[in-house]
């Protein structure tokens, strides 16, 4: 049995959720019956002592006084009641007699003159000067006595009197300004404790009425809650690679159900994006790809089948070696960006000089732009210190440079400068190339991608540089900035936090 229900399933959220606001129900209703009927308690309770304090003192005006000693008055004249048998009367099991003296006092009404049960008038040593005839089965303490004489009312409930709780109150008797005696009165509890038990009773039933109430109240409402999660999670099970252009209808109320939608529409257009970007990326790697090993195969299949001297093999070995040396870089490239986006790579940040960086790459490639007819010399190179990896900023560099060579005409310029302004370093690598149209300038680190495809096929390189460049200079919290006129050329502007050294 122990193992069938280990392998029962956990209820739902919309059952645990009704199980929670029952139980909060239950708690607060207990608290509020529980405070409703201490109150109602003590109001009762307050309301029936007033009542035989009012009594005490009806008694007290039948007491008077002869010579220094007290005497009273005929009480069953005033309070027919005292003239019962000397038991506890029942209030429950009134006579047809007792109904017939209902002329008693204008305060006493028909069932109150029954509940009285104890009359006593004691003097002031504590001798009974006066008892009626049911007050004989109590006896009471002595600071029933002695707290009256010393001026202070004395209340109790005496229990478990003939299968009765009585309600005693002790107050003094005064002649003038002296206390000349005490006066008791008791009354049975029984009919405040009945109705206090009727009370009990209808709060029960209210509390289960209410708690039935309330659980279907709430699985209905967390039903209507849950049903655009349940539409949210639909979507999300019809939803495959293959189709990422569903959207989950958004709800108009302003609610965390709505913030849920828009927050997973958003995920799946990111998704959608992704996955298109990855086809994208598997298509044009494959492609880039496939040029050069098909150019490395048509080369090797020609010098089998056809050459025959060693000036013609050698032509070949070389243009095979340079394909392969594009392929190497375009793997190595792929291979850079794959592990930069598992977060495999790891910088060895120290602090380097921005401005002598740029001078090395300058010197290193001067030579190369004299070649294509080119002008390549440093402007401003302001003492710029950044913390950064000093081989990966040189490939930012040369990259940058690299680009603005294939993109530039016989006689341009190329210059780099370094800046700094408000704590941060600003290299510019300035081009008077061909440019780049404005709706390009924003996929032009998108993997693979070539603003002129026409001119890309004359142009070395893989397609990769702009997007290593970009992930290398956020890598070191920095920015990369594009300004581009179409035929009068382009700035790259790479911007970094300087440090203090």
């Amino acid at each position: 049995m122990i193992r069938q229900l280990r392998h029962l399933s956990p209820p739902g959220l919309r059952m645990q959720l009704t199980l929670w606001y029952t139980i909060v129900s239950v708690l607060l209703m207990l608290v509020f019956c529980l405070a409703f009927y201490s109150t109602l308690q003590q109001i009762l309770f307050n309301s029936f002592d007033s009542t035989l304090q009012q009594r005490a003192q009806h008694v007290a005006e039948g007491v008077g006084v002869d010579n220094g000693k007290l005497y009273v008055d005929d009480m069953t004249q005033e309070i027919p009641e005292l003239d019962a048998p000397a038991a506890l009367i029942d209030p429950y099991n009134s006579s047809d007699d007792a109904d017939s003296n209902s002329s008693g006092p204008p305060y006493y009404t028909q069932s109150s003159r029954h509940d009285l049960v104890l009359v006593r008038v004691l003097d002031r040593r504590g001798h009974e000067i006066y008892s009626s005839g049911s007050s004989g089965d109590l006896i009471l303490p002595e600071d029933s006595v002695s707290q009256p004489l010393a001026g202070k009312p004395w209340r109790a409930t005496m229990n478990d009197v003939n299968d009765q709780s009585i309600r005693i109150y002790s107050t003094m008797l005064v002649d003038g300004d002296t206390i000349i005696g005490v006066v008791q009165v008791g009354q049975s509890l029984e009919t405040l404790n009945r109705s206090l038990d009727r009370i009990v009773l209808v709060l029960f039933l209210l509390m289960l009425l209410s708690l039935a109430m309330c659980s279907l109240g709430s699985y209905w409402l967390s039903g209507r809650a849950f049903r655009s999660i349940q539409r949210l999670a639909r979507t999300a099970r019809e939803i495959n690679v293959n189709d990422l252009n569903q959207r989950v209808l958004v709800p108009a109320a302003k609610d965390e159900v709505r913030d849920l939608s828009i927050i997973f529409n958003q995920m799946i257009a990111r998704l959608e994006r992704a996955f298109v970007q990855q086809r994208r990326l598997v298509a044009d790697a494959s492609h880039e790809l496939r040029t050069p090993v098909a150019v490395i195969r048509n080369m090797t299949e020609v010098a089998l089948s056809q050459l025959t001297s060693a000036e013609e093999y050698k032509h070949v070995l070389a243009e095979v070696n340079e394909e392969s040396e594009h392929l190497g870089h375009l793997i190595n490239d792929m291979l850079i960006l794959a592990r930069a986006d598992e977060g495999q790579i790891h910088l060895d940040c120290e602090p380097v000089r921005l401005d002598l960086l740029a001078r090395d790459v300058v010197d290193s490639l001067e030579m190369l732009a004299q070649e294509r007819q080119m002008m390549l010399y440093t402007r401003t190179l302001m003492p710029a210190t950044v913390l950064g990896d000093a081989a990966r900023l040189i490939q930012v560099i040369m990259s940058l440079v690299d680009n603005a060579l294939n993109y530039s005409n016989p006689g341009g310029e190329i210059s780099i400068s370094v800046e700094v302004h408000d704590s941060h370093a600003y290299l510019h690598v300035a081009d008077t190339g061909i440019g780049i149209e404005a709706r390009d300038i924003e996929h032009i680190f998108e993997r693979f991608y070539r603003a002129d495809p026409a001119r890309s096929k004359s142009v070395s390189g893989t397609g990769l540089g702009l997007s290593i460049v970009e992930w290398v200079v956020h890598a070191h919290k920095g920015a990369i900035e594009v300004r581009s006129i179409p035929g009068r050329g382009s700035t790259f502007t790479i911007i970094l936090p300087c440090v203090c050294v």
